[in-house]
């Protein structure tokens, strides 16, 4: 699984695990509180509210269901899913240091088309609810909610339907069984040195050795704030001429080329924004 599908997937499941642990916490309380002796309260009786016992009778106790390993680790693609999945990881580059560099561009402005697809999930999701009972409608809550992230990274390039989100949903997933089955590289034995780690290091010392110049980022990357176009904006490029290069580059380019044809396109703006403001300067 490319870097950022991997984050895009703990992102998601982390919001769903502080579904369940709310639910689980909120259960909890309601036990131990049930629990507790009558002795050991400030008085002898306990005043339970008509809002309290209206939720302990709807509270089914099981929170939401995360979607169980057999799915994730499934084997059953079709052929052109597969292949798709094996040249994807062919085609990742390994990063000076370790790791590997960036395979994608991904979480830049979307297209309308898609905005308008990723608010019918979230509408959807809502009419289901994350508590829902029945398990096929839990199951739908959980594929809307990857196929969301899906659309969130890539959205941006051209419009998508619900097929080409779970395609790349499919793809991610089976890209995640092929590197299952590759050997993990053991850590180096006595080499406990602390390191800190920094995922864009490698990323950062291939540019230095392409005789790129990257322009510095300093504010976290979220879903709303992007790490292309904050390396755009240090470059003195603007969102919407960025995104517009980006949009012309990838109907020709994709993966790795159209990461290199970007990261050049902000290599020379930066060196000519330098040099302009050298020459105010002297």
């Amino acid at each position: 699984m490319s870097t950022t599908s991997a984050l895009a997937a703990v992102s998601g499941y982390a919001s769903i695990s502080r579904i369940s642990a709310a639910a689980l916490g909120r259960q909890r309380d309601t036990a131990e509180a049930a629990s507790t002796p009558a002795a050991a309260a400030p008085s002898a009786s306990v005043t339970i509210s008509s809002a309290a016992r209206e939720a302990a009778r709807n509270d089914t106790g099981q929170g939401l269901k995360l979607p169980d390993a057999e799915y994730w680790m499934s084997r059953d693609f079709p052929e052109d899913i597969m292949a798709e999945a094996r040249a994807r990881l062919e085609q990742r580059q390994p990063a000076p240091g370790g790791g590997y560099l960036p395979d994608s561009v991904a979480n830049l402005p979307l297209l309308p088309e898609n905005e308008a697809l990723l608010q019918q999930f979230r509408q959807e999701m809502k009419d289901i609810g994350h508590n829902n009972p029945d398990p096929e409608k839990q199951a739908r809550f959980n594929r809307l909610l990857n196929l969301s992230m899906k659309v969130q990274i890539d959205g941006w390039k051209a419009p998508m339907t619900e097929a080409d989100a779970q395609r790349e949903l499919d793809i991610s997933r089976a890209m995640g069984v092929l590197q299952a089955d590759q050997p993990q590289a053991e850590p180096a034995a006595g080499d406990d040195t602390p390191r800190v780690w920094d995922p864009m290091a490698g990323w950062k010392t291939r540019w230095q050795q392409e005789g790129l110049e990257m322009p510095e980022v300093t504010e976290a990357v979220t879903p709303q704030r992007s790490l292309w176009l904050q390396l755009a904006e240090g470059a003195g490029v603007a969102q919407d001429e960025f995104v517009a290069r980006a949009r012309e580059l990838a109907s020709g380019l994709s993966g790795n080329d159209l990461t290199r044809a970007l990261e050049q396109f902000i290599s020379e703006r930066y060196m000519a924004l330098r040099a302009g403001q050298d020459g105010a300067a002297a």
